[in-house]
């Protein structure tokens, strides 16, 4: 059965036994398996019809395993799981409502940029959808914001921590891509000021046009800045994190080391955190940590699949042969459907792990900078949260504010429109992601 197999898939052009490939795949995640174990059981399949040595699936596994960048990967999920768990996020909204919170759709703009802090300080999309849906869902439906909107805008706005650094999905696509991790960070805060800025736009539209109101309440100039100067604090974490790699202090590495320390610092400063919580933050630090670092190592042994096999070579001059005959541009049009139709089943990671290298060698004769292709692989996991049936920030907040899928895509529509938009714009105005790298010398 294999050997006849094997024969039919040899026989076949190179880009469609990667159609094959990607469609048992998805078949796979509509059936219910979890995508990592999805992406490794299509992968040991397609290892067993091109005869490849099952002792290159362990070797795969351990590559990343060994990789001292993405021990980063731990440190900032503890230093996340630690803010989120010491419940500093009041902190972070109390803040905002008297700056923004009062104008005609202030709420909106209270959840957006809340996400947008929110980010800075986990980076965890589920965690900031779960946060924000206790903290101000009730709160907008009460001042006239229908659920589905707010479902809707929360759904739009959790992502936002993928984009604003120490973002997790930029160290693994930097490392991909053999990029600089504290640049493509810098690409994530490119995209994610630009997302930020749509969303509270298209929120100001919409609450205006439809009369959502922002909060009645007056502020005295004393309670303003108490309450800034309040949450001013969780800004040092990060900023330090941030700073100390830019300016050469430390890595990535020992920069997640310290923001793990400045947080727990941080929280205890609050009074928030009590010695039982420690055990708390090491389990669910750990366990997001080995969903994430399982989907890295299945998507190695996809890398090493495909290599093997011959179809990243395919892939390489299938991107090579469109940009020669017609123009780079269209090539990046076209990776950049690919991107968009398949982050919607599984996360564009596994595609950065997969091509990263591929496609940045593709496209480097070209001209093309190797973190623009990393900032649509970025914007393509915004594409994968907020959509089904990946989308982990609709499902939370689904659960959350106990509201109908279906209802919060409807809800939806503007800002599925806005982010195709902007991902438009990121395809063909490469400065849309490199701005910011630009501004500090980083490319």
């Amino acid at each position: 059965m294999i050997e006849w197999l094997t024969q039919l898939v040899l026989a076949l052009p190179p880009w469609i036994v990667a159609s094959i490939f990607i469609a048992i795949l998805i078949l796979l995640i509509l059936l219910g398996i979890p995508v990592s174990f999805a992406i490794g059981l299509t992968s040991i399949l397609f290892m067993l019809i091109y005869h490849i040595d099952l002792s290159t699936a362990i070797r795969a596994i351990m590559i990343p395993l060994q990789s001292f960048p993405l021990l980063g990967v731990f440190l900032f999920t503890f230093m996340g799981v630690v803010f989120e768990k010491a419940g500093l996020t009041e902190v972070i909204v109390d803040a905002l409502e008297p700056l923004v919170g009062r104008i005609k759709g202030g709420l909106g703009v209270v959840l957006v940029l809340g996400c947008a802090f929110y980010g800075l300080l986990t980076g965890a999309v589920a965690a900031t959808a779960a946060a924000f849906s206790r903290l101000l869902g009730s709160e907008m439906t009460k001042r006239g914001y229908p659920k589905e909107y707010v479902a809707a805008l929360l759904s739009s706005s959790a992502p936002l921590g993928a984009f604003i650094p120490p973002s997790i999905p930029a160290i693994i696509i930097a490392t991909s891509i053999g990029g600089s991790v504290i640049t493509m960070f810098m690409v994530g805060a490119s995209l994610g000021i630009a997302v930020l800025i749509g969303l509270i736009i298209l929120n100001l539209i919409i609450s205006y046009r439809s009369g959502y109101g922002g909060i009645e309440r007056k502020y005295t100039f004393r309670e303003v800045v108490v309450r800034v100067a309040r949450a001013l604090p969780l800004l040092t974490v990060p900023l330090l994190v941030l700073g100390g790699i830019y300016l050469g202090v430390f890595s990535v590495t020992e920069a997640g080391a310290l923001g793990a320390l400045g947080a727990l610092v941080v929280a205890a400063a609050y009074r928030r955190l009590k010695p039982k919580m420690l055990v708390d933050i090491l389990i669910d630090s750990s366990k997001t940590t080995a969903v994430v670092m399982l989907m890295i190592a299945c998507s190695y042994i996809l890398s090493f699949t495909w290599s093997l096999s011959g179809i990243n070579n395919a892939l390489l001059q299938f991107f090579v042969n469109i940009s020669k005959a017609y123009s780079p541009q269209i090539s990046l049009t076209i990776l950049a459907a690919i991107l968009f139709v398949l982050g919607m089943f599984f996360d564009v990671i596994v595609l950065a792990i997969a091509w990263g290298s591929v496609i940045v060698s593709a496209f480097a004769p070209y001209g093309i900078n190797l973190y623009h292709i990393g900032g649509l692989f970025l914007m393509g996991v915004l594409i994968g949260t907020a959509t089904p049936p990946v989308g982990a920030a609709v499902f939370v907040v689904s659960d959350a504010l106990k509201i109908e899928i279906e209802k919060i895509l409807k809800g939806m529509k503007w800002f599925l429109v806005l982010y195709f938009i902007l991902y438009v714009m990121a395809v063909y105005i490469p400065d849309m992601s490199l701005w910011l790298p630009r501004l500090l010398k980083l490319v």
